[in-house]
């Protein structure tokens, strides 16, 4: 089911302009609630279509999930699972198929072992990732917010603000558009920005920019590379080694 949902969250990125605006007002029609022992587990695996996705470790050996389902009718064609694969967690939410005229929403919030790491696939709406390890997020629009990751973390982004607090080891972005906006990490930062501003913030490590279009602020970081920059502001300060632009 993964698999599938995966290949239809992309889809449904594709399609979310024309449906925002529908989606936003249908009617909550359900609430699901899935329970996951997760003692012999160490990661959470997300393939979600449209709607909020929020994650949160705690100190529980267990996955929980609040599955929040908006249909202008009630209907049963969507997806909605969540099984013990490996030492994985994998939980699936959305549409099952796009061809319909049936549209589903799912908003989820996720509780988990804080010790996990996390791997997300999601189509469109806001993710929220706190309390986690390692953490990937291959997002197709809506803005993401990542704070306290014990790990590294990548961020493949099509659209949409990007906000990361608190992260222990390297960070690695990959952003259409919208602003990006970091502080307060440990490892290094590697930034490929196709348009919006971006904002960094005491960082450890090294800063790694290529940037198209929008402005660029960093203030106190180790090393700071410019790689390529189209058109913006430049505002560099307290750089404790080299500065190449």
């Amino acid at each position: 089911m993964l698999s599938t949902v995966k290949t239809l969250s992309l889809i449904a990125a594709g399609l979310l302009s024309a449906q925002t605006f529908a989606w936003g007002d249908m009617p909550l029609q359900n609430t699901k609630n899935l329970t996951l022992n997760a003692k012999s587990l160490s990661a959470l695996k997300v393939e979600a279509g449209s709607g909020f996705l929020h994650i949160t470790g705690s100190d529980s050996d267990e996955v929980t999930v609040k599955a929040e389902i908006y249909q202008d009718q009630p209907h049963d064609e969507y997806c909605l699972g969540l099984e013990a694969k490996g030492s994985n967690a994998e939980l699936s939410a959305g549409q099952c198929d796009y061809h319909t005229n049936k549209q589903t929403r799912i908003d989820l919030t996720v509780s988990i072992p804080r010790s996990f790491n996390v791997n997300v696939h999601d189509g469109s709406g806001e993710i929220i990732i706190r309390k986690a390890a390692n953490t990937v997020i291959n997002d197709g629009s809506g803005s993401i917010e990542a704070i306290d990751i014990q790990g590294t973390l990548e961020i493949n982004d099509g659209s949409g603000s990007i906000n990361v607090r608190n992260v222990s080891r390297d960070i690695k972005i990959h952003d259409g558009s919208g602003n990006i906006d970091v502080a307060h990490t440990q490892g290094n930062i590697n930034v490929h920005d196709g348009s919006g501003g971006i904002d960094l913030n005491d960082i450890a490590g090294d800063v790694v920019i290529s940037d198209g279009s929008g402005s660029i602020r960093v203030d106190k970081a180790a090393n700071f590379e410019l790689l390529s920059d189209g058109s913006g502001s430049v505002n560099v300060t307290n750089i404790s080694g080299k500065t190449t632009l």
